[in-house]
C-alpha cells in the first residue's frame, strides 16, 4: 500500500517541483539576456532604454552613454553617445569660448534624431549652415530629450541648460506636444506666481505601502502581461479616439474639425511657450520657436509602414490638411511678441514629401532633418547677430516663416 502510494506521490511531487523551477529558470534567463544587452528588454516604451526619471524635469537622458541607433527603414545601425550633461553629442566647452555663437536646441525625439547618424541630425546640419553664413565659430547643441514638450523644456532650461550660456535657444514645437503638456502638467509643481518649478516623475514619489504589480519585480510576469496585452489588441484593436488621455488620441487636434474639449489643453500648451520665453529672456538669451508638420500633415502615404499610423491613432490614408494647429502657434506668437518659424508650407511644397519621413517610423528622415535645418538657417541668416530675428509683431517678416 505504501509503495503504491509512493509511486503515485513521487511523480506528482516531481511535476510540482518542475513547475516551480521552470519560472525561476525563465526569470534567470531573461535577466541574463537583459544583462548581456545592457538595456531593458521588456520595456513598454523604447525610450526607457535611454531615459531615467528625474525629480526636476520628469525624465532625462542617461549621461555618458554609448547608444546604437537604427534606421527603421534600412536597418542600418550607427553609434552615437551622450555627454556628461545627458545631451546627444560632444561635451560642450565650459566656459563658452570667446567669439563663439552658441545655440541650444530643445525639443523631443524629432530633434534628438536617434533614427539618423550624428552628421544627419537637424542640429548638425544647422551648425554647418550657420557657420558658413556667419563666418565665425558656431556650436549648435542638441539638448532635445525624447518625450519632451515646451513645459518640460522650460524646466530643463531653468535647471540645467542656461548654465551653458546660450546666445540663442531654439524650441521645436511638435504636433504631439499638446497631449504631452496635458500628461505632464498633472505632476508639475507651480510657484506663487504660477511659474513652473519642477515636474517630479511619479515613480520617484511612490507612496509608502503602495500595492506593487508583479511586473515591477519579475520580468517573467512583465513578459506575460505584454503577451496578454498583445493578444487582446489583436482580437480587439483600439480605434482612433479624440480622448487626450488615450495614447491613440494625441493627434486628434490636427483634424479639420478639432475636438472642442481640447481647447483648454491647446491654450495650456501655448502658455508653456510664453513661460519658456520668460525663462530664456531671464537667462539673457533669445528664443526662436520652430515647428514642422507630422507625416500625416503632408501626405496620405507618409509614414505608412505596417502599424505605424495605427500606433499613432491616425487612420490609414488620412491626410490632415487643416492649418489650424499652425495658426494657433502664430496667434500666440503675434500676441506675445514671440518669434516663430513655421516650415509646414516648405514641407508640403516638396515634390515627394514622403521622403522627408521614415516609412516605418513617424519621424524625420535624414532628408527631413536637412530641409528643416535649411529653412531655419535661412530664417536666421536673414538677420545678423546685431539685428536678430524680429518678434512676430514686427512687420518686416511674417511670424510663420520665410517667404
Amino acid at each position: 500500500m505504501i509503495r503504491r502510494l509512493a509511486r503515485f506521490i513521487m511523480p506528482l511531487l516531481f511535476a510540482v517541483l518542475l513547475l516551480g523551477l521552470l519560472p525561476c529558470v525563465a526569470e534567470v534567463w531573461l535577466r541574463w539576456q537583459e544583462f548581456r544587452a545592457g538595456r531593458p528588454l521588456l520595456s513598454a516604451d523604447p525610450r526607457d532604454e535611454l531615459v531615467v526619471p528625474s525629480w526636476l524635469t520628469h525624465h532625462q537622458v542617461k549621461p555618458m552613454r554609448s547608444i546604437t541607433g537604427t534606421n527603421p527603414d534600412t536597418g542600418e545601425t550607427f553609434e552615437t553617445q551622450t555627454n556628461s550633461f545627458g545631451l546627444r553629442g560632444d561635451e560642450p566647452k565650459i566656459p563658452k569660448p570667446d567669439g563663439m555663437l552658441r545655440v541650444v536646441v530643445v525639443g523631443d525625439e524629432t530633434i534628438f534624431g536617434l533614427d539618423v547618424a550624428d552628421q544627419d541630425t537637424f542640429t548638425a546640419k544647422l551648425a554647418k549652415l550657420l557657420q558658413a553664413a556667419y563666418r565665425r565659430p558656431v556650436e549648435v547643441i542638441n539638448a532635445a530629450v525624447p518625450g519632451d514638450c515646451p513645459l518640460i523644456s522650460t524646466l530643463r532650461l531653468k535647471h540645467e541648460l542656461l548654465s551653458l550660456n546660450p546666445d540663442l535657444v531654439i524650441c521645436h514645437f511638435d504636433m504631439s506636444d499638446v497631449a504631452e503638456d496635458y500628461a505632464y502638467r498633472r505632476f508639475t509643481v507651480l510657484g506663487n506666481g504660477d511659474e513652473v518649478l519642477a515636474c517630479p516623475h511619479p515613480l520617484l514619489e511612490k507612496p509608502v505601502g503602495a500595492v506593487e504589480k508583479l511586473g515591477d519585480h519579475f520580468l517573467l510576469a512583465k513578459w506575460g502581461q505584454r503577451q496578454l496585452a498583445k493578444f487582446w489588441r489583436q482580437k480587439r484593436p483600439d480605434e482612433p479616439t479624440d480622448d487626450i488621455d488615450h495614447p491613440l488620441g494625441k493627434f486628434a487636434w490636427l483634424a479639420d474639425t478639432p475636438p472642442v474639449s481640447w481647447a483648454p489643453h491647446i491654450q495650456q500648451a501655448r502658455a508653456s511657450l510664453v513661460e519658456l520665453s520668460r525663462v530664456t529672456m531671464a537667462g539673457s538669451s533669445r528664443l526662436l520657436i520652430v515647428t514642422c508638420p507630422a507625416p500625416w500633415q503632408v501626405s496620405a502615404t507618409a509614414s505608412s509602414g505596417e502599424g505605424v499610423r495605427e500606433e499613432a491613432g491616425v487612420p490609414p490614408d488620412e491626410f490632415y490638411r487643416s492649418k489650424l494647429p499652425f495658426q494657433a502657434l502664430a496667434e500666440v506668437a503675434n500676441a506675445r511678441g514671440l518669434t516663430l518659424c513655421d516650415v509646414s508650407d516648405d514641407f508640403r511644397r516638396q515634390a515627394n514629401p514622403d521622403r522627408l519621413f521614415f516609412n516605418n517610423a513617424p519621424r524625420l528622415s535624414a532628408a527631413g532633418h536637412e530641409l528643416y535645418a535649411t529653412v531655419v538657417a535661412k530664417f536666421l541668416t536673414t538677420h545678423t547677430i546685431e539685428n536678430p530675428p524680429p518678434t512676430a509683431n514686427n512687420s518686416d517678416l511674417q511670424s510663420t516663416g520665410v517667404r
